[in-house]
C-alpha cells in the first residue's frame, strides 16, 4: 500500500468540497496517472482540474490590514504537462491551488482557469515558473500573477468564492 502524503491530503480537501458542497454528488471520479490531476462530472458539467497546493504563507500588512501570499512553483515537467497533455476539449479546465498554513487551519481554494492559470505561467526567471496568490484584508478577490516584476502588471483577480464555476453551494467552498 502506497504511503499518503501531503499532495493527497490536498486533493482529498478539494474533493471534499465538492461532494460536501455540490448540489448532487459527482457522477465520475476518473482515477489518472498524475495523481495532480483530477476529472470529474457533477450535475452542472465536466471538469479537468489539475490540483497544487503551498503551505509556505507569507503575511504583511498593507495599510493597516493583513496581506497573506502564497507562491506556488511549477517544475518544467509539470509545466510541459499542463501545456501538452492536461487540457481536455470536452471538459471544463480548471487549475485549483490549494493555499493553507503550516497548522492547515487556515486554507483557501483558488481555483483559475486553464487560460488564466496558463497566463500566470507563461513568463519565468531562470526557468522558474510560478503562480503567485495574494489576499489584503477580507477582499473578495485573490490576486494571482506569475514570475517576474512584469508579470504582477498582468495580474488575476479571482474571486474568492469561485464555487459557481463547480456548480456548488457559494458558502461551502470558502
Amino acid at each position: 500500500m502506497r504511503n499518503i502524503n501531503k499532495l493527497d491530503f490536498f486533493v482529498g480537501v478539494f474533493l471534499a468540497r465538492i461532494i460536501n458542497s455540490s448540489s448532487s454528488v459527482p457522477a465520475l471520479f476518473e482515477e489518472t496517472e498524475n495523481s495532480k490531476r483530477i476529472e470529474f462530472t457533477t450535475d452542472t458539467d465536466d471538469f479537468n482540474v489539475y490540483v497544487k497546493y503551498s503551505q509556505r504563507i507569507s503575511t504583511s500588512s498593507l495599510k493597516g490590514r493583513k496581506k497573506r501570499s502564497w507562491t506556488i512553483g511549477f517544475s518544467k515537467n509539470e509545466y510541459s504537462a499542463l501545456k501538452e497533455s492536461f487540457y481536455s476539449e470536452d471538459r471544463k479546465n480548471l487549475i485549483c491551488l490549494v493555499c493553507t498554513n503550516q497548522k492547515l487551519n487556515e486554507t483557501y481554494l483558488v481555483v483559475l482557469s486553464y487560460k488564466e492559470a496558463m497566463k500566470c505561467l507563461e513568463s519565468n526567471i531562470n526557468g522558474s515558473r510560478r503562480i503567485t496568490v495574494t489576499r489584503t484584508g477580507a477582499d473578495h478577490n485573490f490576486i494571482c500573477y506569475g514570475a517576474g516584476p512584469e508579470m504582477q502588471r498582468y495580474s488575476t483577480k479571482c474571486p474568492v468564492d469561485r464555487a459557481k464555476s463547480l456548480g456548488l453551494k457559494e458558502e461551502e467552498l470558502v
